[in-house]
């Protein structure tokens, strides 16, 4: 049975690439995701796991601790024994099918660096004039 989950939360280390016995690449991460408020605020974590062309989409993405990340995918609920003390519990794992960043409203550069002295032209970006725009006020008709 299919359970989807929707969520917002940051990745909480590196993304570290792995493969599968059988070739096809991975990556396990955790993402911390707030719940409740003020004083009763803590984190919930969620592991999740990335397959193929979306590992590399990713890694190139420049995904990494502290992505304020969107997640869908499918939940699972499960069981493990720490190997150390013998401790039983349960982990909310997701496979994942979807993900986007989240804006976080810091500007940042193309390097990522966060350099606000870059301009919107040297990222890509054309600022928009009125004498751009037609009579009905879209620009470039």
């Amino acid at each position: 049975m299919f359970t989807a989950i929707s969520l917002t939360g940051r990745v909480t280390a590196d993304l570290e690439p792995q493969n599968s016995q059988n070739g096809t690449p991975y990556v396990q991460f955790y993402v911390a995701v707030n719940k409740g408020y003020g004083e009763h605020q803590h984190p919930n974590f969620y592991q999740c796991v990335l397959f193929g062309k979306a590992v590399e989409r990713a890694i190139n993405a420049g995904v990494q601790k502290g992505s304020l990340l969107f997640i869908t995918g499918d939940l699972d609920l499960v069981e493990y024994t720490r190997k150390s003390d013998g401790h039983k519990g349960t982990i909310p794992k997701i496979t994942v099918y979807e993900w986007n960043y989240i804006p976080t409203g810091k500007k940042t550069d193309d390097s990522g660096t966060g350099n606000p002295e870059s301009s919107d032209s040297e990222k890509g970006f054309v600022p928009i004039s009125a004498e751009d725009c037609g009579e009905d006020g879209l620009p470039y008709n």
